[in-house]
């Protein structure tokens, strides 16, 4: 009877894991990389590494009722990556860098208190990225 009860709860307390992991991001990670820094706070975010391959998701927040876009660069040695965002449960595309690209700009202007997620899909092994977002009040 003891052996039955302790294996119902480990069951239950798997569930419970995985039901409480699965709820929590819209978007979710899932890559390989080598030397890889990443930072990421509700404003500001960058990634650098020496390959990658996959998908990256960050999550920047307006935290105010003010208006703000994303300002961004981004750098790329060798390969192809295409990023996207999603403010309001669509996901557009931002850029795509390809072999010794670089670009800068930034996005349209956000407003409410909501999640802005930015995603960086490659095709395939890509090499030496570097790629900044930070959020920006917009100047009227």
């Amino acid at each position: 009877m003891k052996k039955f009860a302790r294996v119902i709860i480990a069951v239950a307390a798997l569930v419970l894991c995985f039901t409480l992991s699965a709820c929590g991001n819209k978007y979710v990670s899932h890559y390989s990389a080598m030397l890889m820094v990443r930072e990421n706070t509700s404003n500001k975010a960058s990634v650098s590494f020496d390959s990658f391959s996959g998908t990256y998701v960050i999550q920047l927040k307006n935290k105010s009722a003010d208006e703000v876009f994303i300002n961004y660069e981004a750098t790329l040695g060798e390969g192809n990556i295409k990023v996207y965002y999603d403010f309001n449960d669509e996901k557009l595309n931002l850029f795509e860098i390809e072999t010794n690209g670089s670009v800068d700009g930034k996005t349209e202007t956000f407003t409410g208190n909501k999640t802005i997620y930015i995603i960086i899909e490659s095709d395939d092994k890509c090499n030496d990225g570097s790629f900044s977002f930070v959020l920006e009040k917009s100047e009227k």
